[in-house]
Parts: structure tokens; sequence; C-alpha cells
């Protein structure tokens, strides 16, 4: 995949004051740093940084004035009301080096397992992988067509692209098919809890 390109403007000023006027001209605050370099402040327009966050390309291509920076998005602040973007961490990566970056997990082929009643249990939606840059997976696929009631899959059963390295525990269990009594009993025993925690109450009461 392509790498996204967007454009950026580097910003002076800093301050919540500056950063609300910016918003206000639908502008997202944002900086890049990274590859030994000091920090530059930034911003970005609202509706191409949307586009680049949907776009699923894990590079993007910073294009600040006559220059261009390949970077990742390393966090994104959000309004915890409305879900707007507040402000972008972009870090600079070098082509060169391996770098640490979390990627998710997709579970697929689901519906082709066998009609055995079981229920898929996902335990890992995401996980922390070493490679160069261009190597960044989309998603790391996890296929249960074949997986059996009572059966799992571990890290150490993955499957994963050339030049990408997963720094977990090869032990951890990423997904599981329980029987179906298995995967309610959680659920029964909480209602339970709270049955016996009412009851409890009352009898207090009186």
């Amino acid at each position: 995949m392509a790498n996204f390109q967007l454009a950026v403007e580097t910003r002076e000023a800093r301050g919540t004051a500056l950063a609300k006027e910016m918003r206000r001209k639908q502008l997202i605050p944002a900086v890049v740093y990274g590859s030994g370099q000091p920090a530059v402040p930034i911003a970005v327009e609202r509706r191409e940084l949307e586009k680049a966050l949907a776009a699923g390309s894990s590079l993007i291509d910073l294009n600040v004035g006559d220059g261009t920076k390949t970077v990742i998005v390393r966090e994104v602040q959000y309004e915890p009301a409305k879900g707007s973007i507040l402000h972008v961490d972009f870090y600079e990566v070098a082509m060169d080096q391996k770098l640490e970056i979390v990627v998710p997990i997709r579970v697929v082929n689901e519906d082709s397992r066998p009609n055995d009643g079981g229920v898929v249990a996902t335990l890992m939606w995401e996980v922390t992988v070493e490679c160069l840059p261009t190597d960044i997976p989309e998603a790391i696929d996890v296929d249960v067509q074949n997986l059996e009631m009572g059966s799992s899959i571990a890290v150490k059963d993955l499957t994963l692209p050339k030049g990408v390295e997963v720094l977990a525990d090869p032990e951890e269990v990423i997904v599981k098919v329980d029987a179906p009594a298995a995967a309610e009993q959680p659920a029964e025993a909480e209602e339970e809890g709270e049955a016996e925690a009412a009851q409890e109450g009352e009898t207090a009461e009186a």
C-alpha cells in the first residue's frame, strides 16, 4: 500500500487558546518528532487527517513546505464527549531501522468453522511487532477455519509476514473455541452473584 500523502504546515506558537482557535478553523494541532530531531509543532486540516486515519496506511508522508517526512501515527487524542480529534503525535521513521509498533489482530474465516456449536472467543485484539517501516502489516490475520471446539491459537502459532517479529509471550492465547455452556458461564455467574448480593441486602434491611 502506498504511503498516504498529507499536507501540513508548521506553527510557531503553542497554547490552549491557540489550539481552540485552530480547531474552530478546522485545523488540528499536531507534533512530529523522531529520527533524532527536535519536536516540530504542525497543523493539519481536520478532513484530510480523518482521511489519512481511515485509509489504513501505516506510513504517512507529511509534506511540510519543500520537504517530506515519513511518519507513523503514535497517538491520537480525542474529545471524550464528542469523539472529535484534539491532537495527534506523528513519529518520523528511518526507513532502514526497525521499529516497534502495535498492529491489530484480525480473526478470519470464522463463518467457515465446523458447525459444532462452539463459540469463538478472541482474547487479544492487538499485538506489538518489530519490523522495518516498509514491512509494517495492516493487521495480523488469525485463521480459525479449522479450529475445533476446545482448541486455541497462541502467539507461537501465528503465520507472520516476512521480516515481522511479534514481541509477546509465545504461549499467550489469542483466540479459542469454547463450548456454549463455558462461554455463557461467566455471565450466569455474574447474574447469580448479583442476585445473592441483592438478597443479602434485603436481609440486612429487615
